[in-house]
C-alpha cells in the first residue's frame, strides 16, 4: 500500500506531516515536487516531529515536473499508489489528472484548476477542464475528489450539512475567511504567493437571482461580527466554491468573503498599480525577459517561514440563510485555529493547516469507502456526515452558531479612493 503526493509546499508539509501521522493506514508515502531543499526540509521536519505513525513505512522524496506527463506515468507506474494527492497549485490540476487516467490511479485535490484573472477561465467556467474528466474517470473505474481543502473544501461540506439537517430552504450562501493572526512581516502571503495574488486581484463573480454578478477587486464589503475575534471587514471575491455550489447547492445568492487589513490591501494596491502582480513577462533588457510576479515571489518569504512566529487565529466558514419549520434562520459554521496549534502539530501556521488537514481527512475516508466511487466528485456531492465527524480527529474542530441578522451588514459598494490605498 502507498499513496503518492505532489506538492511540498505550505500545504504539501501539512498533507505530508497528517499522512506520515497515518501511515499505518496509507502505507507508504512518496513526495514528488521541483524543488529540492524543499523536499529535504519537509523529510527532516517529520524526521524531527517523529511524525511517522508505523516506523517500518518508508518515506520517500523524488523530484518531477508534473507538466511532463509522460515523466509523472513513469513515476505513478513506478510508485503504484492507492491515491495519488496533489498538493502543487491548482494549474497542475489537469496534467496530474490526465497521469492518473493513463495509470488508472484514484485522485485528490484542493483546489479548481482555473486562472481567476483570464477570461474564460474564472469563476463562472471554474471546474469546467476537471469536470470534463467525469466519463473518462468512471470508465477507468477510479476516484477523483476535487477541492478538499478547507475553502474550498469544508465550507462547502457545511454548506450540504446544512442544506441536509439544518435547513427546509436555503436562501443565501456566504462564505466568509479572516486571518487575525500577525506574522511579524511587513507584506506576505499565507501560501504561494503566485497562487495567492493572482487570486485576489481577480474581479469578483457572485450569484444572485440566477445569474452571475461582476464587481471589481475589493469593491464590494461586508462587516461580520466573528466569534471570538470580533467585527471585521470582509471583501468579495472570486473564489472556486461559487462555481460548484451553484452547480449543486442552489441558492437565491452565493458569496464568497474575504477579510484584508487597510494595511494588506495599500501594499497590495501599490503593488498592483506598479505592475508586480502581473505574470506577463516583460523585457527588461534585450536578451532578458521576467514576469514581475515571479521576481516578486522570489523576494516574498516562503510561506513555511512565517510558521514558527506566526500568532492569532483565523475563522473559515459559511453562513447560511434560510427557513426551517416556517421560520427564518441564519447559522454559521466554521473553525477557528490557532497559528500555534498548528505549529506545534507539524510545524506550519494556521492556513496550510486548515487545507492541508481536510484533503487527509478526505483521503482517509476514501480508504475507509466512505468517499470512493468512480467518477470526478466535488464536496457538495459527498456524504458530509463521516467528513465532519473525523476531522476534528485530525485537529480541526468546528461548530454551528444562531446569528442575528445584525452580525453582518449589508453590502457596500466602495469607489475608488476608498479600497484601502
Amino acid at each position: 500500500m502507498a499513496i503518492l503526493q505532489i506538492g511540498a509546499g505550505g500545504v504539501g508539509w501539512v498533507i505530508a506531516h497528517k499522512c506520515a501521522q497515518h501511515n499505518d493506514v496509507f502505507g507508504d508515502i512518496v513526495i514528488a515536487s521541483r524543488g529540492q531543499e524543499r523536499l529535504l526540509r519537509l523529510a527532516d521536519s517529520i524526521a524531527r516531529k517523529r511524525s511517522m505513525k508505523d516506523p517500518f513505512r518508508k518515506l520517500d522524496t523524488r523530484l518531477i515536473d508534473v507538466h511532463d506527463v509522460d515523466a509523472l506515468v513513469g513515476l505513478i507506474n513506478e510508485v503504484r499508489p492507492e491515491l495519488v494527492i496533489n498538493a502543487g497549485p491548482p494549474w497542475t490540476n489537469v496534467d496530474v489528472m490526465e497521469a492518473c487516467v493513463r495509470t488508472g490511479s484514484h485522485y485528490l485535490d484542493t483546489s479548481v484548476a482555473t486562472d481567476l484573472c483570464s477570461p474564460g477561465q474564472q469563476v463562472p467556467q471554474a471546474y469546467d477542464p476537471q469536470w470534463a474528466f467525469h466519463q473518462r474517470f468512471l470508465d477507468a473505474g477510479i476516484t477523483g475528489i476535487l477541492s478538499v481543502g478547507f475553502d474550498p473544501g469544508v465550507v462547502s461540506i457545511f454548506a450540504a450539512h446544512a442544506a441536509r439537517k439544518l435547513f427546509d430552504r436555503i436562501d443565501a450562501i456566504d462564505v466568509l475567511d479572516v486571518n487575525a493572526g500577525s506574522h511579524g512581516r511587513k507584506f506576505a502571503t499565507n501560501f504561494d504567493p503566485e497562487t495567492n495574488l493572482l487570486e485576489i486581484q481577480g474581479n469578483s463573480f457572485y450569484w444572485e437571482e440566477g445569474r452571475w454578478h461582476e464587481v471589481g477587486c475589493h469593491q464590494r464589503m461586508i462587516e461580520f461580527d466573528f466569534p471570538e475575534l470580533g467585527r471585521m471587514k470582509l471583501y468579495s471575491m472570486a473564489h472556486d466554491e461559487v462555481r460548484s455550489l451553484v452547480e449543486y447547492l442552489p441558492a437565491r445568492r452565493i458569496e464568497f468573503w474575504m477579510g484584508f487589513s487597510d494595511l494588506y490591501l495599500r501594499y497590495f494596491n501599490v503593488l498592483r498599480d506598479v505592475g508586480m502582480l502581473s505574470p506577463k513577462p516583460v523585457r527588461v533588457s534585450d536578451a532578458v525577459t521576467v514576469a514581475p510576479l515571479k521576481v516578486l515571489k522570489a523576494l516574498l518569504p516562503d510561506p513555511t517561514s512565517l510558521a514558527a512566529h506566526y500568532s492569532g487565529k483565523t475563522c473559515i466558514g459559511t453562513l447560511v440563510s434560510g427557513v426551517r419549520h416556517g421560520r427564518a434562520r441564519r447559522v454559521f459554521l466554521y473553525n477557528l485555529c490557532d497559528h500555534q496549534h498548528a505549529y506545534r502539530d507539524v510545524e506550519a501556521q494556521a492556513i496550510s493547516y486548515t487545507t492541508g488537514v481536510p484533503a487527509v481527512t478526505a483521503a482517509l475516508l476514501f480508504f475507509e469507502g466512505a468517499w470512493r466511487r468512480p467518477g470526478v466528485w466535488n464536496p457538495e456531492q459527498l456524504d458530509p456526515a463521516p467528513f465532519l465527524a473525523k476531522m476534528p480527529e485530525l485537529g480541526l474542530n468546528w461548530a454551528e452558531l444562531e446569528v442575528p441578522e445584525a452580525a453582518m451588514t449589508k453590502p457596500l459598494m466602495l469607489g475608488d479612493s476608498d479600497d484601502g490605498r
